[in-house]
């Protein structure tokens, strides 16, 4: 498992040192999740920030009513965190789902935090990863006040294929704000 975090702290730093990588890897703790089990519960507060190195988890924003809204489904090779923790919030409607049986790297926000002061390969790692993150969120809110159904899931369609193959269509239906009817209405004109 942390060889696969490994690998992408070396794909994404040019020359780390083997002691910031190490440092890195020190901080995670392998966590097995079973399929639709919660790495984070909505309305509870996390405390811990993952590593997935292989599988999907899906973030869910809940509402009050106990209706549900796929906000994104993350796959193999990326961080994950409650955003709204790392405001200070307590918690927060947010959350992670896991979509199949599989093992996360899990370590502390604060450790994170602490390691971040220091470690420059850590600091290069989380912001390629954020930058990553906030392009495809602005790709999806430009896509939201713009598009058309259609181009929204043409976008899924031409960006994210394996997704449409691999989770049900409520989610993806959820993802580009329309309802599992709707989709398939979309997916027959094509």
């Amino acid at each position: 498992m942390k060889e696969a975090l490994k690998s992408y702290i070396i794909d994404q730093v040019t020359s780390p040192k083997e002691e910031e990588i190490n440092d890195i890897l020190a901080l995670f703790e392998e966590k097995q999740f079973k399929k639709g089990e919660f790495f984070k519960e909505p309305f509870k507060t996390s405390n811990h920030v993952a590593f997935l190195s292989k599988g999907a988890v899906r973030l869910i924003i809940h509402k009050e009513n106990g209706d549900e809204i796929t906000a994104r489904i993350r796959q193999d090779g990326s961080f994950i965190v409650d955003p709204f923790r790392l405001k200070g919030t307590d918690s927060s409607p947010l959350g992670i789902e896991c979509l199949e049986d599989l093992t996360l790297l899990i370590a502390s926000v604060e450790k994170v935090q602490k390691l971040l002061e220091t470690n420059l390969a850590f600091n290069i790692v989380v912001r390629k990863h954020q930058k990553e993150q906030l392009l495809e969120m602005a790709n999806s809110q430009y896509l939201f006040l713009t598009g058309t159904a259609k181009e929204r899931y043409q976008f899924i369609l031409e960006n994210k294929p394996e997704l449409l193959k691999k989770f049900p269509l409520r989610f993806i239906a959820s993802m580009i704000g329309i309802t599992p009817t709707q989709l398939s209405r979309v997916r027959n004109k094509k």
